[in-house]
């Protein structure tokens, strides 16, 4: 009987926490994401000029909001099988960076303190910004979005590849060609941020080649940063589009191609027939 219970107790939680498309799961889901946005909202009005009485009020809903991420966060580590592998996991990391930062709205007074050991507590109110983050897990449509990243992965080497040939080039070109002349590039960290804003075409102005062999490289890196932009484009744009109204990553059981369309019946590859369930499953 006890066992019967717990298993029940165990299920309800797993529909609540995990099953997104229980009416349970929903429920919390979307009650989560209400909490994010009122605490978001509440860290906005927090840093303006607002009475005793509302921080006091603003207080209690912190504390209420803590309350049940904590209850989210423990349930979640309880009833989750590979607990080490769900603790060090990237939303588990934020949501404990999340219970953290309402360190210093639960602990006022601690944050108070003139005590220079504690100073790094008061950085805990900024980490509250990681809240939206959260938004993330009971969202099936972002996470599939960014699970679908692996799917081009040489396309993203090549983008980083590139990426680190023009700053690493740039940045020591224009160091070696300027440094004598031109105090803005004295260092390599200085040549460095005048790399990164050229390349990424914003342009900030503080930081301006004055030789004329300096000028040269400054133009090809811009034109080359125009060239990245549009590679980066055009692999999110593809990305974007097989995702939502593209392929569907299935692997053929006969031969193992790992696309189909939509609507496919054969495999494209092998002629082998495709279980159209098991494609919507996997995909």
């Amino acid at each position: 009987m006890e066992s019967s219970i717990g298993s029940r107790i165990h299920h309800f939680l797993s529909d609540l926490l995990i099953n997104h498309e229980s009416v349970s799961g929903r429920f919390f889901g979307y009650l989560i994401i209400f909490l994010i946005s009122i605490g978001t909202l509440i860290f906005a009005i927090e840093t303006t000029n607002i009475s005793e009485n509302m921080h006091h009020y603003f207080r209690i809903i912190n504390m209420i909001i803590f309350g049940i991420f904590l209850f989210e966060y423990v349930v979640r580590f309880i009833i989750e099988d590979n607990r080490f592998k769900h603790i060090t996991s990237l939303l588990e990391i934020i949501d404990l960076i999340v219970l953290v930062s309402f360190f210093g709205t639960l602990f006022p007074d601690i944050l108070s303190l003139s005590d220079e050991n504690l100073v790094f507590l008061r950085m805990f109110r900024i980490l509250r910004v990681f809240q939206i983050l959260k938004i993330v897990r009971y969202s099936e449509t972002i996470v599939e979005f960014f699970k679908s990243f692996k799917n081009y992965k040489n396309e993203v080497k090549i983008l980083l590849i590139l990426f680190a040939m023009i700053l690493t080039l740039s940045s020591c070109g224009l160091y070696v060609l300027e440094k004598d002349y031109n105090g803005s590039f004295a260092t390599m960290p200085d040549a460095i941020w005048w790399a990164v804003v050229t390349v990424s075409t914003v342009g900030y102005g503080d930081a301006i080649p004055v030789t004329f062999v300096g000028k040269i490289l400054a133009t090809i890196v811009m034109f080359s940063g125009l060239v990245l932009i549009a590679i980066l484009t055009a692999i999110i744009t593809k990305m974007f589009i097989d995702h939502f109204f593209g392929k569907k990553h299935h692997i053929c059981g006969f031969c193992r191609f790992p696309r189909h369309d939509f609507d496919a019946i054969f495999c494209k590859n092998c002629g082998n027939n495709l279980d159209a369930k098991e494609i919507e499953i996997k995909s």
